[in-house]
């Protein structure tokens, strides 16, 4: 009998392990064998997940439906998850918008709007009435006197460093901080901020240099276009 099937204990549950050189024929025939031979000791109580890990391939829904419904009718576990080394052609897109800065250079004026996944580093003003959205961080070298939402797709981990200035409106996730009141009118527009959430779930501003402390994995401007 050929070993391209392995049930395996961990610390993390039980393992199914498919050999990914094998056909998926070869790996059905060997997995119903395999799962005969555990009945001998059948487990006892609910059904127990298990995890599919299928190596350095992909397969198609038709190919999980053929394992889960062995592993199903032959076993008393149940298929927790598949997982595959390799990166779908959709996750290594999200990955690399994710994982760069877009850089831009241009003047956002009121009623534009400009959205971008992944870090952003505009090199400009923002005008009242103007926005710019990203999912990642938002760094601006200009004056911010529109809207800035950083993390749009909720992620509270991002942050927005710039000179915000009256009327301008700060968003990160769900949360946003105003700086529209007549107090902030006389703000010194040399001065450069950093918004965050903090640890008791609220958005501040501080010191540009607080980023240095909170998000110390943020040490560059690599990529972008």
């Amino acid at each position: 009998m050929k070993k391209n099937v392995q049930i395996k204990g961990t610390k993390n549950g039980i393992q199914i392990v498919l050999k990914d050189t094998a056909s998926i024929e070869e790996l059905e025939t060997e997995l119903i064998a395999l799962l005969k031979d555990q009945k001998a000791a059948p487990y006892s109580g609910e059904k127990l997940p298990v995890q599919v890990q299928i190596g350095n391939r992909l397969f198609s829904e038709e190919e999980e439906s053929r394992i889960e419904k062995i592993i199903k009718e032959q076993s008393q576990m149940e298929i927790n998850a598949f997982y595959s080394d390799v990166m779908t052609k959709e996750e290594a897109k999200k990955w690399k918008e994710q994982d760069q800065i877009f850089s831009l250079a241009t003047i956002v004026r009121s009623g534009q709007v400009i959205q971008v996944s992944g870090d952003l580093l505009l090199i400009g003003d923002i005008n009242p009435g103007g926005q710019i959205r990203s999912s990642g961080n938002i760094f601006v070298i200009g004056s911010i006197k529109g809207i800035v939402h950083a993390g749009f797709e909720g992620d509270e981990k991002a942050v927005v460093a710039g000179k915000f200035l009256y009327p301008s409106q700060i968003r990160i996730a769900d949360q946003s901080f105003g700086f529209d009141s007549e107090d902030y009118k006389n703000i010194e527009d040399t001065e450069l901020f950093s918004a965050y959430i903090n640890d008791e779930n609220k958005l501040v501003v501080d010191d540009v240099h607080t980023i240095r402390k909170i998000r110390p994995e943020i040490t560059n401007f690599e990529g972008g276009r």
